[in-house]
């Protein structure tokens, strides 16, 4: 329906992805109308895993979409060249998952997860893009006349978007995405008779229940929601080489110990992994797809700064962040933490877990990293 061209931002001095109908349906109507569906779409879906939208506009009668511009390969491309491994792919599910997670509590399926729309940058986070078929199931979307109609991509299509589309919900999606997952492990796409992955490659035989599960044809009996799918990857992807995993419990209260992870004169007293340190830089948009950046300084003088976004904001609950290095030396893969902080007696229960290290000496590296800085938290709340 589109064509995307690469574009620069002179005031702010960056690139940008411009999208516009493609010149031989600008004379069709119910194509303008998806198009400017897509851009409402994009524009109530703000997620570190979903591509962003910054503007909108029209010249003449061509509507146009300026978005992020991911740098980068698409999912298909890296298929291709075969360099998607078993610990990529879960890593791409679950971040695939999240993103649909986000779009289905707005109310949002998108109709067409495939490779061609999973984008992954140069630090492996997945952006979902092309939400030209997208339709709102949680209420009756008037832009989306056409919600009747098949649409999708075969082969990727749940088979409820052939035989009843217009009854679409999430687990359209979730098909969608195990279809993908089946591609990643094994290089195919699944047959009429459903084999586990581990039948097909040398995958780990513990995946193929939540493969089979996510492309159950009988919606019924597959996972309802996106949430579900990623707590079953991470009880098989939470390794002890890929993951840290902490517990400290704290007096203070829930509320205290998730303003001490987002307020940032609360962070500078305890955001290091030892007293040995300052922090003089502590900045936080706190909300979801906001952008934070910290910076240690060590006793050498020297400010070590890391920079991510927030993935899932639920105060005093939970907080769920990406995280890498940009300085002294740029993390060329990005992991994630996520905070769980529930009520215990007088105080508080705090369960850290840093995920999706690739390299062994880096996750321990960060494990000792973090026991200091969840033992200075302790004492400095416990005061």
């Amino acid at each position: 329906m589109g064509v995307v061209y690469k574009g620069w931002q002179p005031l702010l001095e960056r690139n940008v992805a411009i999208k516009v109908v493609r010149p031989d349906l600008l004379s069709d109507p119910d194509s303008q109308q998806r198009f400017l569906a897509e851009a409402r779409t994009l524009a109530r879906l703000v997620h570190p895993y979903i591509v962003t939208v910054f503007d909108c506009g029209r010249v003449d009668d061509l509507y146009f979409l300026v978005m992020e511009f991911v740098e980068g390969s698409s999912l298909r491309q890296l298929l291709e060249q075969k360099k998607i491994t078993e610990r990529d792919a879960v890593d791409i599910v679950q971040q695939i998952g999240e993103a649909l997670e986000h779009a289905h509590g707005r109310g949002v399926v998108h109709r067409d997860v495939k490779p061609e729309n999973v984008l992954i940058d140069q630090r492996d986070r997945v952006r979902l893009v092309d939400f030209g078929l997208a339709k709102l199931f949680a209420g009756r979307d008037p832009q989306s006349s056409g919600d009747h109609l098949v649409v999708g991509t075969p082969r990727y299509m749940a088979p409820e978007q052939i035989a009843m589309p217009g009854d679409i919900d999430q687990r359209a999606d979730i098909y969608s995405t195990g279809v993908v997952f089946h591609e990643m492990l094994t290089g195919e796409l699944p047959g009429p008779r459903r084999q586990p992955p581990s039948a097909i490659a040398a995958t780990n035989n513990r995946l193929d229940p939540i493969v089979l599960r996510a492309i159950e044809p009988d919606r019924d009996r597959r996972y309802q929601q996106a949430r579900e799918l990623n707590a079953d990857l991470a009880s098989v992807s939470r390794t002890d080489d890929s993951t840290i995993k902490l517990e400290r419990t704290i007096a203070a209260s829930p509320d205290e110990v998730f303003a001490a992870w987002t307020n940032p004169a609360v962070m500078v007293n305890w955001f290091a992994p030892s007293d040995d340190f300052a922090t003089p830089i502590a900045e936080v948009d706190l909300q979801v797809a906001g952008k934070y950046r910290v910076g240690m300084r060590n006793p050498n003088g020297n400010v070590h700064i890391v920079s991510g976004q927030y993935c899932r904001v639920d105060p005093p609950n939970s907080l769920c962040f990406t995280w890498a290095w940009d300085t002294p030396r740029r993390d060329s893969h990005e992991t994630q933490v996520t905070l769980e902080i529930r009520p215990h007696g007088d105080g508080t229960n705090l369960t850290f877990t840093h995920e999706r290290f690739r390299d062994s000496a880096l996750r321990e590296d960060h494990a000792k990293g973090w026991t200091g800085c969840l033992d200075r938290l302790v004492r400095k709340l416990s005061k």
